[in-house]
């Protein structure tokens, strides 16, 4: 059983690069230990973050290292709370399909399983297309506390 958990946000700032990853997924595991969470759900929490923000680097930023992006971690109201803001294109994840999973396997199909990950870890997830040239777009992913 987690304690009720003051609110409290933490944020890492990464750069449009693959090679930003690994400080996201350490960041986002730490905050999930902090918070509560085992080194399991830690694990997959970092995980979905991870698919979440490769998706984000390769597709709407092109591996443009110039480019910024900030993942922030919220512990509040039994829950962990992570945003993805990104000044990218917009792309709304929950607009991908379920994968067919025999299809997928018959076709010895390589990757596109980021959405469908993210969905199965995530208690809930959410997605705010930048609202105009000075907002940016917000991936929330959630995780309450079992």
């Amino acid at each position: 059983m987690v304690a009720t958990i003051k609110p409290q946000t933490n944020q890492i700032s990464a750069r449009g690069n693959t090679a930003d990853l690994e400080h996201i997924r350490e960041f986002v595991k730490s905050q999930s230990n902090s918070a509560g969470f085992g080194e399991t759900d830690a694990f997959q929490i970092a995980l979905a973050v991870d698919e979440a923000c490769s998706n984000l680097i390769r597709h709407s930023y092109n591996n443009d290292e110039t480019r910024e992006f900030v993942v922030t971690v919220e512990v509040a109201n039994q829950q962990l709370i992570i945003k993805i803001m990104d000044n990218g294109v917009a792309f709304d994840p929950l607009s991908v399909p379920e994968p067919n999973m025999n299809e997928y396997f018959k076709k010895f199909k390589h990757g596109g399983l980021g959405v469908f990950l993210m969905r199965k870890v995530m208690t809930e997830i959410s997605y705010q297309p930048a609202l105009n040239t000075n907002s940016p777009n917000i991936l929330t992913l959630t995780k309450h506390f079992i």
